[in-house]
């Protein structure tokens, strides 16, 4: 026996029974409703909670990179350590939905084969749920507390009744951009909160520019300068966000990242401009009220 269907006893043995069946499985040859990864964007982000034998489980979606989203399991022991990992794929496949995915134990030896891997295919789709054959994903209800996720997958067993292993989960909020969209809690609500966030940073400096810009109507050099800064700028504040989303390529919070960067040289411009030509030496106020970070 294998050590992966060694330790799939002891899974079951200390699986939590499920208070109502949550998985659906096909008919022999069924065919799989029309689905993209559109219909599962709601699973982008990070999930933990309570895992197998009470200890704590992870799940995580990056956001979709072509028809695939790309997907990450991790089961902890009691001890904080490793149980086991999956790797997942839920791709588009013949204009339905598949998920794949590969078990690796705590020392990274997989349980399938080289080429093999578990695969279920679609079959429902509803708002905030997925179906797969002997794999559920959906939304938790309003009598279950809104903002969870639970997962169910039937276990092969020679028991006679149906073996379904159950996790619940708790969406995590991202660290990068939280504290300037403390409401958004996926990667794609974060980045559209920043794209309204520079857009009004933007807005804001042109304000400001244009304050500096009228307080000299006298001394066009003075003004042809200040425009000149700004058109040096721009391409800086390109080229060092350009560099912020190289470092992060590697994952989705790149554009994150990248718009916080935008967002925080925005701000520091307009603080400039402020500093340098909307003050005075003396106590007198100031054109425009000094600029406050933008939030």
């Amino acid at each position: 026996m294998r050590f992966s269907a060694i330790l799939l006893v002891g899974i079951l043995s200390m699986a939590e029974p499920l208070s109502a069946q949550e998985t659906r499985v096909g008919e022999p040859g069924f065919e799989s409703p029309p689905a993209t990864v559109a219909d599962v964007d709601w699973l982008v982000g990070q999930w933990s909670g309570e895992g197998i034998g009470g200890s704590q489980a992870h799940e995580s979606w990056l956001s979709p990179s072509g028809g695939t989203m790309v997907g990450t399991f991790v089961q902890e022991t009691g001890e904080g350590g490793i149980m086991f990992t999956e790797h997942m794929y839920l791709m588009e496949e013949n204009g339905s939905l598949v998920v794949r995915l590969k078990h690796f134990n705590a020392d990274l030896t997989g349980w399938e084969d080289k080429e093999g891997m578990v695969t279920f295919r679609l079959l429902a789709v509803e708002p905030c749920a997925a179906y797969f054959n002997a794999l559920t994903y959906r939304c938790t209800t309003a009598d279950e507390g809104e903002g969870g996720l639970v997962v169910a997958v039937r276990m092969k067993s020679d028991k006679p009744e149906i073996q379904e292993l159950g996790f619940r989960f708790q969406r995590q909020k991202s660290d990068a951009g939280s504290d300037r969209c403390p409401d958004a809690t996926t990667t794609l609500q974060i980045n559209e909160c920043l794209g309204e966030l520079l857009e009004e940073a933007e807005n804001r400096q042109v304000i400001y520019r244009q304050a500096a810009i009228e307080r000299y109507p006298d001394n066009p050099d003075v003004m042809q300068a200040i425009v000149g800064s700004e058109e040096a700028f721009l391409p800086y504040r390109q080229a060092e966000c350009d560099a912020v989303y190289e470092n992060w390529k590697g994952g989705t919070i790149r554009y994150t990242m990248a718009l916080s960067c935008k967002i925080d040289l925005t701000d520091a411009r307009t603080h400039t401009i402020w500093e340098n030509w909307l003050t005075f030496m003396d106590s007198t106020p100031p054109v425009l009220p000094e600029p406050k970070p933008t939030r």
